[in-house]
């Protein structure tokens, strides 16, 4: 058998670490400037699947353009669907690798049960305040079994940072 896809959680965050407001709401989200996407699109052609949460997924379908109608896609809802176990399903499919788009509530359950691979935060220099965690009830921050690989700034303040689940070498 070849090797498990990657389960990488990217997601866009406040400076303190809200991806929307308690309404579901993106305004606060500035658009890419110029040119900038942020690596997005270099990391799209990493995936073909795509997991979204279904409140997620109700704010990003009223969106003009459609992203992601060229991926194996998968919207999420607590009362139909174990995510965790169909992540672990389609780890072992062949395929690339499995983008996790969230809302809160769905990435936390995912870091709780430690099936994300990596987690790829690009922070807008935004306070928000009050919002929907990134990680729903377990809050804005990882445990500390996470240590952060690379951290790239951006033109007008904003950091993508990248971590991985740390690896203790005995």
């Amino acid at each position: 058998m070849g090797e498990e896809r990657k389960v990488i959680l990217h997601i866009a965050t406040s400076k303190d670490g809200f991806i929307a407001t308690l309404d579901d709401g993106l305004d606060w989200l500035p658009g890419p400037e110029g040119d900038e996407d942020y690596g997005l699109g270099e990391f799209m052609e990493t995936i073909d699947c795509v997991l979204i949460g279904r409140r997620t997924w109700d704010v990003i379908s009223q969106f003009e353009e459609e992203p992601f109608s060229n991926f194996e896609r998968h919207i999420l809802s607590r009362k139909t669907h174990s995510a965790v176990d169909l992540i672990h399903d389609l780890k072992i499919k062949s395929g690339e690798h499995i983008w996790l788009l969230g809302g809160g509530v769905l990435n936390g359950e995912c870091l709780q049960a430690e099936v994300i691979d990596e987690i790829i935060i690009t922070r807008f220099p935004i306070e928000l305040e009050t919002g929907i965690p990134v990680f729903g009830k377990y809050g804005i921050d990882l445990p500390d079994s996470w240590e952060k690989k690379s951290e790239t700034k951006f033109a007008g303040d904003v950091t993508q940072l990248i971590w991985k689940p740390f690896v203790s070498v005995n």
